[in-house]
């Protein structure tokens, strides 16, 4: 997978919370971190009109 920040190279790491674990992609050049629920509100966001 490559960042759609920088177009670096993309792996999978997990990461834990007090109550939960999950997995995320990173970037291995600009830290850029993607996991389900960011990607459910990027898409909320871009989908928002203003006016």
């Amino acid at each position: 997978m490559h960042c759609p920040r920088c177009k670096g190279r993309m792996f999978t790491e997990k990461f834990y919370d007090f109550v939960r674990s999950f997995d995320a992609w990173k970037c291995t050049c600009c830290g850029e971190m993607i996991d389900s629920t960011i990607l459910s509100n990027r898409t909320k966001n871009n989908n928002t009109q203003l006016g």
